[in-house]
């Protein structure tokens, strides 16, 4: 079978990488120094077992969306011993191993993976302190893909999506304004009911011929309306901006 390590800490990626590739029970077809990258890489080359490191709720959050995959890859945790995520991992009822697994042990857990159950991904999601993501899940005509949130410009709300304007481009998301700004609330600045700006991404204010303000986006042609109760915090937020530059 095929095996996919992803985890981000380098000691313990390369022991389980090569403790995997040591042992009979499969062969390790990528060794990933992000679990994220785990979810972008399973819908394009298929993994029976994905090892991942765990150690934010990001990365559950990485589990629990590979879960929803069809077929869904078994997933064996890893982690470092004395670690919060240990005791969130047992609650959920999950199997995992730790730093310095012993090969017979790490060759039976990935024997025995199994994709996570509807309970398992609830229970971890139900329990997951809040986290603050690296990367943004979306998907393109050529699969899923992942946004650097340090590139994002800005977030506008387009009916049931949200266009997510950035560095590389545009592309809509799945998530509300509520949640993005309740999760990344400092780096970004609530300026209307429909859009959320990078605080480094603010350039200026302008206004309409209706005497309307809109506010200019760093690097980009984008003109966003500023809700009149908002416009006080905007202007405020640019002046602070513009001292720290």
């Amino acid at each position: 079978m095929k095996i996919v390590i992803a985890c981000e800490q380098a000691s313990l990626r390369q022991r389980l990488a090569r403790l995997a590739a040591a042992g009979s029970v499969g062969t390790v077809s990528a060794v990933l120094a992000h679990p994220d990258e785990a979810l972008v890489r399973q819908p394009k080359d298929p993994a029976e077992v994905i090892v991942l490191g765990v150690k934010t709720e990001a990365d559950l959050r990485t589990a629990i969306a590979l879960s929803e995959e069809h077929p869904a890859p078994a997933i064996l945790f890893a982690t470092v011993f004395a670690d919060p995520m240990v005791a969130r991992l047992e609650k959920a009822g999950v199997d995992y191993v730790l730093e310095h697994v012993q090969p017979r042990r790490y060759e039976t857990a990935l024997a025995h993976a199994r994709p996570l159950t509807t309970g398992q991904a609830l229970s971890l999601q139900r329990y997951g302190e809040p986290g603050e993501r690296r990367h943004l899940l979306c998907r393109r005509r050529s699969g899923l893909g992942l946004i650097p949130v340090d590139d994002v410009r800005c977030f506008v709300a387009d009916h049931k999506y949200v266009a997510v304007k950035h560095d590389e481009g545009e592309d809509l998301i799945e998530e509300s304004l509520t949640k993005l700004e309740q999760e990344f609330g400092p780096r970004f600045l609530r300026v209307h009911r429909s859009a959320l700006v990078a605080r480094d991404a603010l350039r200026g204010l302008e206004k309409d011929l209706d005497g309307r303000s809109h506010l200019l986006v760093d690097g980009s042609d984008t003109k966003l309306p500023v809700s009149r109760r908002r416009l006080p915090v905007v202007r405020r937020t640019l002046k602070e901006v513009a001292r720290a530059g």
